[in-house]
């Protein structure tokens, strides 16, 4: 052991006695005299009083000094909360101005949707009647031709018979005086026949003209309609651009811009080129045609139209500050406020492929639907749907909610093509313009 710590008792022990000795105190009273003896332990406990008085006094003036600092701060911090409390409440006044402007541009934008739908069916019964009065036209036409094929017949027999009447005149033209009365006859019969071939080219040019103006008229009616098909193949496209898809990447064989043209002039004979020309324009019009069924089936197919009636954007697509731990990170999606247990509706027909609880996304769903489109709702309350179920446009499939990993009642939707994601407010903008259009 150490020689110091040997001593260290005897070190306090001689300091001890050295600064607290046993002191001795006379008292004297009147006559009398008395001595008080104060030892060491006496002077030990009352130091002890003394420091212990002395600590209590230092931690009770801090915690006085500290306590205060603290209530200060607290009354900082509840003012500036009253403060924050006032903006908060102003700004909500002003999303519910927005709230309402937005209630009455979607109720606006429903109705357009109708009318959008009644025009298309429209569209197709003007199609249908229009390929009715194209066949009666064709049938038409088979019959004028059938009409002047017949009076040519005609005409090649009269002109025939005029040969051989001319040949009969040559061989009686030496015998004038016995058969002078025959060859009277023979011309009378040679000018009616003239006559009568004369009045047949007439009706023959007069058919080959109707003929003319009712292949005019048939060119110009497909031609007309293949024009406006093509004009709504264009306003799909134009959709489509404003969702930031091309159709020809949808629909290869669509482009919506036309090429160049050109090459040397050459005539066509007026008697074949109606015919040709509307044989090539039908062509036409049937490509077009096919081309249109196909648009329409790719323009049925997109998740245009929000899932929500009402709703407010509380988070766009893309970077953004996490509402969880304020970091910043990727939002592939986009979310809708709205009121809890709001209805959720398929903005296209489609196919349930998941239904049910998703980690982080909570309740959720995704619909599988045409040309690689795929949609999906997250931090559902409910969901009215099952795995494998076929949903149409507007089918009711879930409740909002904030299941999952969510700070409050919100959708979290999603637009996916072939596994890249979309931004759906590109698709919600197409949407819009689809109701201004109409």
């Amino acid at each position: 052991m150490d020689p110091v710590s040997r001593n260290l008792p005897e070190i306090i022990a001689g300091l001890i006695a050295r600064f607290f000795p046993v002191r001795e105190f006379i008292l004297r009273t009147d006559d009398r005299v008395r001595f008080m003896k104060i030892g060491r332990n006496v002077q030990l406990s009352a130091v002890g009083v003394v420091l212990i008085a002395f600590g209590y006094v230092v931690y009770s003036s801090v915690g006085f000094f500290t306590s205060e600092a603290i209530i200060l701060a607290k009354d900082k911090s509840i003012l500036n909360a009253r403060l924050v409390y006032r903006n908060l409440l102003s700004d909500v006044s002003d999303y519910q101005n927005r709230f309402s402007t937005l209630t009455g541009e979607l109720q606006k934008n429903h109705s357009l949707v109708l009318d959008l739908v009644q025009t298309n069916s429209t569209l197709q019964q003007n199609l249908k009647s229009v390929e009715n009065k194209l066949q009666d036209q064709q049938m038409q036409e088979s019959e004028i031709l059938a009409a002047r094929n017949a009076l040519k017949k005609k005409l090649n027999r009269i002109e025939t018979d005029m040969r051989q009447l001319n040949t009969h005149n040559f061989k009686l033209r030496g015998n004038l005086n016995t058969i002078s009365t025959n060859l009277e006859s023979a011309l009378a019969e040679r000018n009616a026949a003239h006559s009568k071939s004369v009045d047949l080219a007439n009706q023959i040019d007069t058919l080959e003209s109707q003929i003319s103006k009712l292949h005019n008229a048939q060119i110009e009616t497909v031609e007309r309609l293949t024009a406006g098909t093509q004009k709504s193949i264009d306003y799909v496209a134009t959709v489509l651009a404003h969702t930031g898809l091309k159709i020809s990447k949808l629909v290869p064989n669509i482009s919506n811009s036309k090429g160049g043209q050109g090459g040397p002039f050459v005539a066509i004979s007026p008697l074949t080129e109606p015919a040709d020309r509307l044989k090539a324009d039908l062509a036409n019009l049937d490509v077009t045609l096919d081309l249109w069924d196909e648009a329409k089936r790719v323009f049925s197919a997109l998740p245009l139209p929000p899932p929500l009636d009402q709703y407010a954007v509380s988070s766009h697509f893309g970077k953004r500050r996490d509402p969880v731990n304020n970091r910043w990170a990727m939002h592939y999606g986009i979310d809708l406020s709205a009121g809890r247990k709001t209805s959720v509706y398929a903005p296209a027909p489609g196919t349930v492929r998941y239904a049910a609880f998703k980690g982080k996304y909570g309740r959720m769903i995704e619909i599988k639907h045409d040309y690689g489109f795929t949609t999906r709702y997250g931090h559902l309350d409910k969901i009215l749907v099952k795995r494998g179920q076929k949903v149409d446009y507007r089918t009711e499939i879930g409740l909002l909610g904030s299941s999952g990993r969510s700070t409050g009642p919100h959708l979290h939707y999603e637009v996916i093509r072939n596994g890249q994601p979309l931004n759906p407010w590109r698709f919600f903008k197409a949407a819009r313009y689809v109701y201004k259009r109409q």
